[in-house]
């Protein structure tokens, strides 16, 4: 799993602030027009036009990883959930550790399938189902019944993106996470399709 967001946010505050000290820092060389500033380097006109800055940069700074902070929570959350969703329906040919069962049921942890850049073929997989063999990372794997049965009509498109952002980002894999937009999108693509995909027709299937 991903480091959890908070230690997005902390790095991204240490970093993101460094302007607003920075104009602190830069203050005592503004020009004032006072022939005393030498005196006191940091003039009232001089300090409030820096205090100014500094809060609006600190509230700019503030919003923003308010947003990012939120954006990483949700992400976490549909991982969370995807999580239940796997152990519900995945599981049992899969394995907990996603590592699947020798030549029957192929593996999740480091799939070239599962990782690839854009999810397309997986949703497809999970909606229709797969039929036939299927080679996974140069393994071949082939049963006398279909390999996945279909889940669309089971799992609700956020169900389903969760449960791909869930194995896209568990047993070692880093790939992107899944939106319910984009299940949706390509449920409205194939809503004619009736039978299972089969590999030769995934493979036509851009991922990247």
């Amino acid at each position: 799993m991903r480091p959890c967001a908070s230690r997005y946010f902390d790095a991204g505050a240490s970093a993101a602030c460094a302007p607003a000290f920075r104009i602190l820092k830069n203050a005592r060389a503004m020009p004032t027009g006072n022939p005393h500033a030498a005196r006191h380097p940091l003039s009232v006109p001089a300090l409030h036009q820096s205090m100014s800055l500094f809060k609006t940069t600190l509230s700019i700074t503030a919003l923003a990883l308010f947003s990012l902070n939120s954006g990483l929570h949700a992400q976490d959350a549909a991982v969370t959930r995807g999580q239940t969703v796997y152990m519900q329906v995945c599981f049992a040919c899969h394995q907990p550790t996603g590592l699947g069962l020798p030549g029957m049921f192929p593996p999740l942890a480091g799939s070239d399938w599962t990782a690839a850049k854009k999810p397309d073929r997986m949703i497809r997989m999970v909606l229709h189902g797969l039929t036939g063999p299927i080679t996974i990372n140069g393994k071949p794997f082939a049963t006398p019944a279909p390999l996945m049965p279909p889940q669309g009509s089971v799992l609700s498109d956020t169900q389903i993106a969760d449960v791909l952002s869930y194995v896209r980002d568990a047993f070692g894999n880093k790939a992107s996470a899944v939106t319910p937009d984009e299940v949706k999108a390509v449920r409205e693509a194939e809503k004619a399709r009736a039978a299972m995909w089969t590999e030769a027709e995934l493979q036509k299937i851009p991922v990247e």
